[in-house]
């Protein structure tokens, strides 16, 4: 009797190693893979500070996602494009082992977005650009032809999103570069849903472009606001004359 509990507590032993060894292997994997799909797609850094996956009893899996960053592509000024220091994602475990995976929902919090503007643009633009040059979203699907196959088929993985939402979002608006003279803007609150399609053929980086739309969209009528741009342009853009101006003469004077 003796022998058949140290038994069943050597097997449950195991079976906790085993439970935080493929925990600890998945944190690894999706860390890994949001840093080197995300940029495939976006067209520009993007980093993740950490990732915890849990795998609950039933057939959910929630995986939180801490401190990801989208960095700005090259030229702009400000620190990044977007800030999100919070997402929580339940996803259907067994859909997994399917060919469409099924994301119950996506939750963001408290997301921080910079629009930068210059007269080449905007930094989001330019990253809406990238998102339909490199997934084939704003034409047919040339643009993914000339990606290596192995590239393709990380992006093949069929996926439905059942609801995405962002949650107290805040935009800060730069129309002269700089992270100095920055105007903040509530975001209202988002509610996507049935992103992709459940039966199938809807991929990964379709997916993320769909959703990338929609957001990009609601955040472009926030900033296009009438009575805004203008206005808040014309203050930024006297506060960073009148500033490079004392720069001018203080290394003219050298005081």
């Amino acid at each position: 009797m003796k022998v058949f509990v140290r038994f069943l507590v050597l097997v449950g032993v195991i079976g906790l190693l085993a439970l935080v060894f493929v925990s600890l292997s998945l944190n690894a994997l999706v860390k890994g893979g949001i840093e080197t799909v995300g940029p495939r797609i976006l067209g520009v850094p993007v980093t993740l500070e950490d990732v915890n996956v849990t795998l609950l009893s039933g057939t959910s899996m929630h995986a939180g996602l801490t401190g990801l960053t989208v960095n700005n592509p090259e030229g702009y000024e400000t620190s990044s494009a977007v800030s999100l220091p919070e997402i929580r994602i339940k996803v259907d475990w067994n859909s997994l082992l399917t060919d469409t995976v099924i994301v119950e929902e996506v939750l963001i919090v408290k997301p921080a977005v910079t629009f930068e503007w210059s007269l080449r643009g905007s930094n989001l633009a330019t990253i809406h650009e990238n998102v339909k040059r490199n997934t084939g979203s704003g034409s047919d699907d040339d643009q993914e032809k000339d990606a290596e196959p192995e590239e393709r088929q990380e992006f093949d993985k069929s996926v439905h999103v059942k609801k995405v939402t962002v949650k107290d979002a805040i935009i800060n608006v730069s129309f002269v570069g700089g992270q100095s003279e920055v105007t903040q803007l509530p975001l209202p609150d988002l509610e996507l849903r049935d992103i992709g399609n459940p039966s199938g053929g809807t991929t990964f980086s379709q997916a993320s472009a769909l959703i990338f739309e929609q957001i990009y969209d609601a955040i472009d009528k926030a900033v296009m606001k009438p009575g805004l741009l203008l206005p808040q342009g014309i203050k930024q853009l006297g506060k960073s004359i009148g500033r490079m101006g004392k720069e001018l003469l203080k290394g003219l004077f050298g005081e």
